[in-house]
Order: C-alpha cells, then structure tokens, then sequence
C-alpha cells in the first residue's frame, strides 16, 4: 500500500513527473510515508531542512511568531504540493512552522539524496526551479492585489485560489483557515475579515463555520476576486 502511494505521490508531483525512469525509481526507494494527527506540528521554524514533502492527503498551515509574541500565517499547503524544496536546495533551516491541522498523509524524500542527484544531473533541477518559480508568481500576485483591490476581492481571491489548488476542486469545497489567519495572510484585522465574509455569505459564495469556510458559489467567488460584485 505504502510502495503504491510513495509511487503515485512521485510520479504526479509536478517537481518529478519529468524525470527520467531511473531518477524516478531511485526517489521512490529512498522515501518513506509519514501519517500525521490533526493539530500535529511537523516542524518548528528554525529546525534544519531535512526533507522535500509532498503533501498527499490533508492541509499544512505555515506559520512563525513575530516580535511581540504575535503569530504570523504564512500561507495553507494542500493536497498535492510539496512542501520544504527551497530550505533542502539552500541547505538553510524551515522559516515557518509547519502544522496539519486535520489528520493528513506526507510522502517525505530525504534533501541529501535530492542534493546528490541534481549535482549528478543539473537537468533535473528544471523542473523543481519551474515549480518554486510558479510558486513565487502566486505570492507576487498576491502582493500586487493587496495594493489595489478591495478587502473583498482579495479574500474571495485568496479562497478561490485555495479552491482552483485543492485536489477535489469542487463547488463545496472547505477551506481550512481561521478568521484569524486570514488576517494575517492578507494584513488586515480580524474584525474586517469577519464583517467581509458575512457580506459574502450573505450574497451566497460562501458559508462560514468555525474554523472553516465553505465554498457554495465558485461562480459568484469568481466575480467578487474580480472586484465584480
């Protein structure tokens, strides 16, 4: 089972689905799957860099404590990321914290062995440079948005991104991030995003719960990212 989900995991991840057969089998040999508990911390920032994970199952929320004692949310992996590339390739510690908050699955590939294929084989870092660059453009984007558009287009952009990210895709989607979080992400106040996610609510694209938001309208979500409604 374990063999079938490291296999799959590897050969769908858009860091390897380019590499050779051989590049492939031998990064299957080498990982090991790793079942996480809800509200599990996989790594505090500071630790050393150990690991490329793919995240196969569940969510990981980035976060690291700021000046103050205030915590800062960094971002949401999903199901179908990878997790951990830039710190194994600088051989430099983890920036954040790294927490799943419901019970997910990780398929981990030991950062000395990825090292030691790419000085191999330069041509193998194509595509993990591909993937952290379209990474970059998604944060850029973001960054751009905080400057023009409106608290309600930026929170409808950041859940649909989520959504347009999650493996299932579908109308209902939940998305699992506090109000508090949200905030941090996005540099506004908890009260604000609470206010904007009633108004959003109230037009039908989204259902609010604790902890969670549920996507009912992509549609509708879709217009408001676009500063339509």
């Amino acid at each position: 089972m374990n063999d079938t989900l490291v296999r799959l995991a590897i050969t769908q991840s858009e860091l390897f689905s380019p590499w050779p057969d051989d590049a492939i089998a031998r990064l299957i040999a080498h990982a090991t799957v790793l079942m996480v508990e809800p509200d599990t911390c996989v790594h505090r920032a500071g630790d050393a860099a150990e690991y490329v994970s793919l995240l196969v199952a569940g969510s990981m929320n980035l976060s690291r404590e700021m000046p103050g004692g205030r915590h800062f949310t960094g971002g949401l992996h999903l199901a179908g990321e990878f997790h951990g590339l830039g710190p194994v390739l600088a051989q430099a510690p983890h920036m954040f914290t790294a927490v799943c908050k419901e019970k997910s699955v990780l398929v981990r590939i030991p950062g000395a062995l990825l090292r030691e294929m790419i000085a191999g084989n330069g041509r193998l870092s194509f595509s993990l440079f591909a993937a952290l660059e379209r990474r970059h453009l998604r944060a850029q984007l973001r960054h751009a948005s905080a400057a023009v558009d409106s608290t309600q287009a930026r929170i409808a952009g950041l859940l649909q991104s989520i959504d347009a990210r999650s493996v299932h895709g579908r109308a209902d989607a939940e998305v699992n991030l506090s109000q508090d979080e949200i905030a941090m992400m996005l540099g506004t106040r908890r009260q604000v995003v609470n206010r904007v996610l009633r108004e959003m609510a109230e037009k039908g694209a989204v259902q609010v719960r604790y902890g969670r938001i549920s996507i009912t309208d992509s549609d509708k979500l879709k217009q408001m990212a676009l500063g339509a409604e």
